[in-house]
């Protein structure tokens, strides 16, 4: 995954601090969005970040995390 490509181009928010907002506790679409502004301008991005943040929960590895315990 290149950090540096863009996910979300009205606000020019980059997939590496999509990873970043979920590493710093963001479990949420809406999380995610309040720390980051994504899909907060036109919202074409909206679908493919809710996956995305579903995905690096899913599989954190895959994004250089670690899996957080789950309750």
């Amino acid at each position: 995954m290149k950090r540096d490509k863009l996910a979300c181009h009205c606000r020019r928010v980059t997939y590496g601090e999509i990873v970043d907002a979920v590493a710093a506790g963001a479990k949420t679409f809406e999380e995610v969005s309040a720390r980051t502004t994504c899909s907060t301008g036109c919202g074409k991005c909206r679908e493919f970040i809710m996956h995305m943040v579903e995905d690096i929960q899913r599989y954190p590895d895959d994004y250089g995390l670690t899996k957080q315990k789950q309750d």
